[in-house]
């Protein structure tokens, strides 16, 4: 009975120890990526699907990155009937910016989009190392 309790507190151990690698940990400046809609007035504009930062994948709503030039893939929603597509955009990732990638259909009933990006604000407390 001991040897089991043992094993599974070292497996427990272990196991709360890989995940917190998994985390990332952000220093106080990071710059942040969203597909969230930001304008509901634009015409075709709406929000798109952030789908990697540098070739990792992403799930989040919002992602944090590293400030930097980072190549960023957008997914369109699926709209009218048609799947979403991908495409690709390069960014500058400022320090302690929030960056809002939309989709700007060409017309109301087709497929043909562009990635947009519809706003960028400040990333509130986020600090911008002195001197920058």
């Amino acid at each position: 009975m001991r040897f089991r309790l043992a094993g599974v507190v070292a497996l427990a151990a272990l196991a709360s120890s890989v995940d917190a690698g998994a985390i990332e940990k952000w220093g106080p400046t990071w710059s942040e990526v969203t597909g969230a809609q930001w304008s509901r007035t634009q015409l075709n504009l709406t929000g798109a699907i952030i789908k990697s930062i540098d070739g990792k994948t992403e799930t989040d709503r919002v992602v944090k990155a590293e400030p930097g030039k980072r190549t960023i893939v957008v997914q369109s929603p699926t709209r009218k009937g048609f799947s979403g597509t991908d495409a690709s955009v390069e960014l500058e990732l400022a320090p302690c910016k929030r960056y809002y990638i939309n989709a700007q259909f060409k017309s109301g009933t087709g497929r043909d989009w562009e990635p947009v990006i519809a706003m960028v604000e400040t990333v509130s407390g986020c600090k911008v190392p002195a001197g920058k």
